[in-house]
């Protein structure tokens, strides 16, 4: 029963059947859609993670993550929110689309896209289990359609901190290539629960999290540190989401990954953020940021000029009416 409300988004005259969604001139497309502003101080909430999957939290493209069939819902979510979704974006690209705070990365991004709500309900009715990067494709065909939202990418040398091994041919004590025969655990969860990635997860396998693809905090060995890890990532989804983990302040440029290694890891890092306020009269013990990453990982981060892909935005619209 689709809730009343909701009009055809695009006409689709040949849907396919099975589990494939329709598709419209070689795009996949939601069956019918409902968009409305939402003007309410009532907290967001969704259906269907809209995480962007990438340093906070990496999904298979193959995994289905709706529980609710075909049927998609969220209320209360800036549209700014729905784009990064939409588009996949990475931990560098979400803040340089999100702040104007990185020299020469400007997205182009009206403050209303960034400020106001929306609520989208959508169904494909034909697709009772789409994958979340089929929904990816799905909200992409609706943001366009209805937003007249129109982007591009473009890759611009610009200030960025260069992820470099400390120590050539050495990597530290926290972080080793993931093993082979580690099964890592699927990612399941609610996706009403919230998505917040800055309290410490209690799930923890030998220390780091449960579900492998995600950086997430960690619970701290002592109080006033502060922890996070991975299992099976990327140095590049490492160095992508330092700026968010840690604090624009901190690392205030984008990070590229320039350390040559390849493969997967796992890596925990552990740091007392008051050593690294230069105007706290703290007696904290513990390293800085940059300590910990020699010690721990045997990383470090150097001033460079380096290659970022970033997403400008050339049109967007309030949407269109129901």
């Amino acid at each position: 029963m689709i809730p009343a409300g909701l009009l055809r988004a695009q006409a689709a005259p040949d849907q396919p059947t099975g589990t494939q969604p329709p598709t419209v001139a070689g795009k996949l497309v939601f069956d019918v859609a409902s968009i409305r502003q939402n003007k309410t101080d009532n907290s967001s909430h969704s259906n269907f993670s809209l995480d962007n999957g990438n340093a906070y939290f990496t999904l298979d493209k193959s995994t289905a993550v709706n529980p609710n069939g075909g049927y998609f819902s969220a209320t209360g979510i800036p549209l700014l929110r729905f784009i990064i979704f939409a588009y996949n974006l990475t931990g560098t690209q979400e803040l340089a689309i999100r702040f104007n705070f990185w020299s020469g990365t400007s997205s182009n991004v009206p403050k209303w896209a960034a400020d106001e709500r929306f609520d989208i309900e959508a169904r494909s009715e034909d697709t009772p289990m789409p994958t979340k990067d089929q929904v990816r494709q799905m909200m992409r065909s609706l943001l366009e359609d209805r937003f007249k939202l129109a982007v591009h990418m473009e890759t611009r040398q610009v200030p960025v901190f260069a992820l470099v091994l400390d120590k050539p041919g050495t990597t530290g004590p926290q972080l080793r290539q993931h093993a082979a025969d580690d099964s890592c655990a699927e990612a399941v969860r609610s996706d009403s629960q919230p998505e917040s990635v800055a309290a410490p997860s209690s799930k923890t396998h030998e220390g780091l999290p449960t579900v492998c693809g995600v950086i997430a905090h960690l619970p701290p060995s002592a109080p006033g540190f502060l922890k996070f890890g991975g299992r099976n990532v990327t140095l590049a989804t490492f160095a992508s989401s330092l700026p968010t983990q840690t604090g624009m302040i901190r690392v205030p440029r984008p990070v590229i990954d320039r350390t040559g290694l390849g493969g997967k890891f796992d890596f925990s890092l552990e740091w007392s953020p008051e050593r690294d306020n230069p105007a706290s009269d703290s007696d904290a013990s513990g390293p800085t940021l940059f300590q910990a990453m020699k010690d721990q990982l045997g990383l470090k981060l150097e001033p460079q000029k380096g290659p970022v892909d970033v997403m400008v935005i050339d049109h967007i619209e309030h949407p269109t009416e129901n």
